[in-house]
């Protein structure tokens, strides 16, 4: 009875000198480091973020459940908090880097994610659709972009209207019209004929409409519209605007 007796006392004795020492160590949080590639505006953000939340003391504090609400904030991939005795945290934030403007006031990673950011790009690509996702938007323009770069082309604006036609603009004023359908085929088909004829040519474009079976219209500037075949000759006339907008309109594809 006595052994046990002692035996419970001295545990007793432990349990009350680690708490002892807990309550000792575990020292409030005064200091905290914010590392990462991140803009001024990106960094009093994040401060705003932690500035909301209740901290414990330095060993209390459950650091998976801290990562976890800090990214929260959709620009947070991925944070990672580690402690710095006596009293300090660091913080190392990896941000999700946006691609393109989406709509007015949202952005897409990559992936095609929306990301609220608290600055604004405006020298990036715009995307909008009325029927696609954001995943599907972003898909469409990095494939649409990746055969782009290959003629030195640079896409500013993508647009899906409520029809489901992607319209396509590039850094040279060129509206390229893409339709719903083919878009792979047809944006390869405006290539060949950008790389053939309209490169050499020289002349600003208005736009080129690539709606059809087997080659693409231009309107230049000028009102000029030369309809040709990008895999044969030549064959260019000039129309007035509302000539040219009719025969252009006759000789598309059903599936647009």
């Amino acid at each position: 009875m006595f052994k046990r007796l002692a035996k419970a006392l001295v545990t007793l004795s432990v349990v009350v000198a680690g708490i002892a020492v807990w309550i000792k160590f575990d020292r409030p949080i005064d200091t905290i480091v914010i590392e990462g590639d991140l803009t001024p505006a990106e960094q009093v953000a994040m401060q705003e973020q932690i500035g909301g939340l209740d901290l414990p003391g330095i060993l209390s504090l459950d650091l998976p459940g801290f990562e976890t609400q800090l990214q929260q904030m959709d620009w947070a991939r991925r944070v990672d908090v580690r402690r710095r005795w006596p009293n300090k945290l660091v913080i190392y934030v990896y941000k999700e880097s946006p691609v393109a403007q989406w709509d007015d006031h949202t952005f897409l990673s990559a992936d095609g994610d929306i990301l609220q950011l608290p600055d604004q790009y405006d020298q990036l690509p715009k995307l909008s659709a009325q029927l696609s996702s954001p995943r599907e938007s972003m898909e469409i323009f990095r494939l649409l972009q990746q055969y782009a770069a290959r003629q030195g082309l640079a896409i500013l604006e993508l647009t899906e209207t409520a029809q489901g036609e992607w319209q396509v603009g590039f850094e040279s004023g060129t509206v390229l019209h893409l339709g719903a359908v083919e878009l792979e085929a047809r944006m390869n088909r405006f290539l060949r004929a950008y790389v053939s004829i309209i490169q050499q040519q020289q002349r600003p474009v208005a736009y080129v409409d690539a709606r059809y079976p087997s080659g693409v219209a231009v309107r230049y500037s000028e009102i000029d519209v030369a309809k040709f075949d990008a895999l044969g000759p030549i064959q260019a006339q000039n129309w007035g605007q509302n000539t040219g907008m009719q025969q252009t309109n006759s000789n598309l594809t059903n599936g647009r």
